[in-house]
């Protein structure tokens, strides 16, 4: 009874991590990353692909930019992201 007392009264104060995929502007590669916020991604992105320096993620189906943590978090579970490193452009 204390456990659930202490879960109702002390909520996390992170959001819960939500599962994404991720590939690289080749497509030769694909992640599965576990996030909360748009951040979170970005940086686990950078480690997962070995990446440093400035990115932009999109979305894989049109390329549509990824900046603000609202529209990330609009976005649903699963939804595949494509990370563009400097000079790489989106392609269908």
């Amino acid at each position: 009874v204390g456990a659930v007392t202490k879960q109702t009264l002390f909520p996390p104060l992170m959001p819960a991590g939500r599962p994404f995929r991720v590939s690289n502007a080749s497509r030769s590669s694909r992640k599965g990353i576990v996030a909360s916020s748009l951040e979170e991604l970005i940086n686990k992105t950078l480690e997962a692909f070995f990446i440093s320096g400035i990115v932009t993620l999109v979305l894989e189906e049109d390329g549509t930019v990824v900046d603000t943590e609202e529209f990330f978090r609009s976005l649903d579970d699963n939804t595949h992201f494509m990370v563009l490193e400097k000079g790489q452009k989106w392609t269908q």
